[in-house]
């Protein structure tokens, strides 16, 4: 094969705009048109990462043009779990049966659809790349143990390998020789690099990274932390960076146990690390469960969600729910790698995925170009800053666990769930296929026109189906017949039967179509709104006169998110439906939860409010459903109290307080026009329409004549006030 440095097609693949095989998806209900209409756009790359393609590439765009198709080889076992970088090929190491494969070199070999048949993810049944070149893999070694979970080169050109469960290394000679190379008082070993001319492990349950002669030989602790795996190892020039979990953070090795901690990210694990130039990479994952666990995990059950993580929800051939998220960060160290700056300088987001985890991480210039290997859908991105993101694999498998590369510079992909090793870019695609992830569009639907903007040739295929994991009560295929029109090309799913989920498929037919936009139409079922409550607010009893106006209020579920409308109206409680009465300013329907209704010249007595709540907005006057509800009756009290002509005896002042309809709420005096006091009831509380009350005047009240002003207030807040003489 080409060397990748010398490639020109393949480079654009992996390290320009291009990318070799990408992943596709529909972004998820989008805005509402009226008559209940909505759209379904998919428009940028993220929004096409969600789905998967075959032959194509997504780049940073979101443009989905056709591509290159790997070059794929079976390894045994069900895993292919780590990647070595060596001169006579790319190794791989197995979990199931812990073997080391090599990628034969310049070996190539054809095979059909039958190769294939039951294996990947539920793509379209004729891929883009059936006829695509195969590995050539055969097997180096075989090891004790079930799980090679590390490889590093020595400078001769054997290997050393780790394998799970145990600290056993191994020495494979170029014959596949197996040696004892060393044993560590350890579970796991995560990482090897050689550093400093010694060799270096990242190991498990203890937080530990140890070194060791070349010869195996000289075992010591380098960095003994808190926390319980060291994942991920780097040398950033003369430096030795690693990588922890349970908590993701990043230490520096240096002369004492405990290391100098640079950085905590917010996450569970960094799970790999890889420099550029300038900068150094970062892969940390979050998982919702963090009861995290290692061995027992791994090596019972092989489907995981992390090295470190909680096993899968769900099972691999049914619904995956992947409680997990992944980010890349990036530091800029400088041109003198200045590590220090891991402390202080800002971390960017490189690459931000949701129910993504990331497993590795390649470096493929010291420009900035990193691949990044995800667990979840077996994808595989190229990220060169925080806005340059491509999907550039998208692999049949669930998981992508490894990258390195081989020995003309050919990238190299291990995977997982069933075990293949992949060459990246390894020939032209003549097509590619786009099958979207699958629309839920929340109720029966029914399904309209749709949009593809871009270049053909374009054909289109589209089902419809009640699950939201397609099976066999899913509608067959169906072709979807496609006009030009301007720059798009326009289709109808209307044959489609009405049904909650869709899905579509879009082929690139030549090597220069595009897809750049997908935009489809379609009417859910319309639900009817639901209000809860209905609830009228009397206005807070404070000083002064009180506010006329009452809040009606009202809670209401729309259901299917549909625009809502108002109307409001009030009668008396026990009258006829032509009692109503609007209460919608100037006639109009009110388009917020609530309305101030002025009292002030409503005859008192007893009311309701009917509250209509419409979805008109968004489905329109024929297909608007409607929900009602009336409120509890409540009083209309707008007559003032009455006070009983006063008496006078000596410094106490006497009368009684009077509401026709209601209780008194308080009494209240004043003195020569001073502030208003707190007048006692006779019998110690104001819980009646009729209440005695007394206000005893100050001993040290002056000789005269003094105006003392006695107010009443009901529940209401009407007040009421009368005026009395006292001589002193």
């Amino acid at each position: 094969m080409t060397p990748m440095a010398a490639l020109s097609t393949p480079l654009r693949l992996l390290r320009g705009s291009l990318a070799a095989l990408a992943s596709a998806a529909l972004l998820a209900p989008g805005s509402a048109n009226a008559g209940g209409t909505r759209t379904w756009t998919i428009s940028d790359q993220a929004e096409f990462d969600k789905g998967d393609t075959t032959g194509a590439a997504i780049e940073s765009s979101g443009r989905v043009t056709v591509g290159f198709s790997p070059a794929r080889g079976e390894v045994p076992g069900t895993t292919a779990f780590s990647c070595l970088s060596t001169k006579s090929g790319a190794l791989i190491g197995t979990a199931d049966a812990a073997t080391i494969q090599r990628v034969v070199p310049g070996k190539r070999k054809r095979a059909g659809k039958e190769e294939r048949k039951g294996k990947g993810k539920g793509k379209a049944e004729d891929s883009a790349d059936d006829d695509a070149p195969r590995l050539v893999v055969e097997q180096v070694a075989k090891l004790d143990g079930v799980v090679v979970s590390a490889m590093v080169e020595l400078p001769g050109g054997d290997i050393v390998a780790a394998t799970l469960p145990g600290g056993k290394l191994v020495r494979v000679d170029k014959k596949g020789k197996v040696t004892p190379f060393a044993t560590l008082e350890v579970e796991q070993v995560w990482a090897l690099l050689v550093h400093g001319g010694r060799l270096v492990a990242a190991t498990g349950p203890k937080g530990e990274v140890w070194s060791l002669s070349l010869a195996g030989k000289d075992p010591k602790v380098l960095l003994d932390v808190d926390e319980k795996d060291v994942l991920a190892l780097a040398s950033v020039g003369k430096e030795l960076v690693a990588g922890v979990a349970p908590q993701a953070k990043l230490y520096r090795v240096t002369d004492k146990a405990e290391g100098e901690m640079l950085f905590d990210f917010a996450g569970d694990e960094v799970r790999a690390l890889a420099t550029t130039k300038t900068g150094l990479v970062a892969a940390v994952n979050t998982f919702a469960d963090r009861k995290l666990s290692s061995l027992d995990a791994l090596t019972k059950t092989l489907e995981r969600t992390s090295l470190v993580g909680q096993a899968p929800a769900g099972s691999l051939d049914g619904e995956r729910m992947i409680q997990a998220s992944g980010k890349i960060y990036h530091v800029d160290l400088g041109p003198k790698r200045d590590l220090d700056r891991a402390l202080e300088a800002t971390w960017e987001t490189w690459l931000d995925r949701d129910k993504q985890y990331f497993s590795s991480l390649l470096a493929l210039d010291e420009v900035g170009t990193v691949l990044v290997s995800t667990s979840d859908d077996a994808k595989i991105y190229r990220v060169r800053g925080p806005r340059d993101v491509a999907t550039v694999a998208d692999l049949e498998e669930r998981q992508a666990t490894a990258l390195c590369t081989g020995p003309k510079g050919e990238v190299i992909a291990a995977a997982a769930h069933g075990a293949a090793v992949y060459e990246l870019g390894a020939a032209p695609a003549k097509k590619a296929t786009y099958t979207s992830d699958v629309l839920d569009t929340s109720q029966p639907a029914a399904f309209g026109s749709i949009r593809l903007r871009g270049n053909g040739p374009l054909s289109l295929r589209a089902r419809s189906g009640p699950t939201a994991e397609p099976d066999k009560r899913w509608t067959d295929w169906k072709n979807i017949a496609l006009t030009r029109e301007s720059a798009a090309w326009r289709g109808n799913l209307a044959a489609l039967p009405h049904r909650r989920f869709l899905q579509i498929e879009v082929v690139l037919g030549a090597p220069e179509a595009e897809l750049r936009e997908v935009e489809a139409f379609y009417a859910p079922e319309n639900l009817a709104p639901m209000i809860t409550r209905v609830a009228v607010d009397r206005p807070g009893i404070d000083e002064g006169e009180t506010d006329p106006k009452v809040t009606i209020s009202w809670k209401v579920d729309a259901r299917d998110d549909d625009d809502l409308v108002y109307d409001v109206r009030v009668r008396p409680e026990g009258t006829g439906e032509d009692a109503w009465i609007g209460l919608n300013p100037e006639g109009e329907l009110v388009t917020k939860r609530e309305l101030k209704w002025d009292i002030s010249t409503v005859p008192d007595g007893v009311y309701e409010v009917e509250v209509v709540a419409s979805d008109e907005p968004t489905n329109g006057t024929g297909k608007a459903r409607k929900d009602e509800l009336i409120s509890p009756p409540f009083v209309v009290d707008r007559q003032r109290p009455a006070i009983s002509t006063p008496t006078v005896s000596g410094n106490v002042v006497k009368a009684v307080a009077t509401d026709a309809s209601g209780h008194i709420h308080d009494v209240s005096y004043a003195i020569d026009g001073g502030p208003m006091r707190a007048a006692s009831a006779a019998d110690g509380l104001y819980d009646s329409g009729s209440e005695s009350f007394e206000v005893t005047l100050p001993s040290d009240l002056g000789k005269g004549s003094h105006r003392v002003v006695l107010r009443a207030r009901d529940g209401f807040g009407n007040t009421t006030s009368v005026a009395v003489i006292v001589k002193r």
